[in-house]
């Protein structure tokens, strides 16, 4: 399983670090203008906001190669919880593209969101 790359001191993200939790919910809305909501999940799922400013080259190449061996949005891949240090398997960036900005020389940054997922 691939596994999300951590930054050169360790850590997965900087802060500050947005985590959002929430729940896929289905709305059937009917002719007389009433509707009829209910879950399409069991449980809530969480997502992460990595936002990653003033990179080496080393880094910003890592986030790169990640990105491109788990196939943008389509590929799933093991997660390390930067609040509970705890690794989140079946994880998926939530975007198909990466923007990495270089900044000046050795310097770099990159923004992308991680979401739990069933599996």
């Amino acid at each position: 399983m691939i596994v999300f790359p951590l930054l050169s001191s360790g850590a997965v993200t900087q802060y500050p670090a947005p985590m959002v939790t929430g729940q896929a919910v289905e709305v059937i809305r009917f002719l007389d203008g009433t509707d009829q909501r209910y879950l399409t999940q069991g449980r809530q799922y969480r997502r992460w906001q990595i936002r990653l400013d003033l990179l080496n080259g080393t880094e910003l190449q890592r986030i790169e190669s990640f990105f491109t061996a788990v196939q943008g949005e389509y590929s799933i891949f093991d997660f390390p919880d930067p609040f509970s240090g705890v690794t989140v398997p079946n994880c998926r960036l939530g975007a198909s593209g990466l923007a990495t900005e270089y900044a000046g020389v050795d310097t770099g940054s990159t923004s992308l969101w991680v979401i739990e997922t069933n599996g």
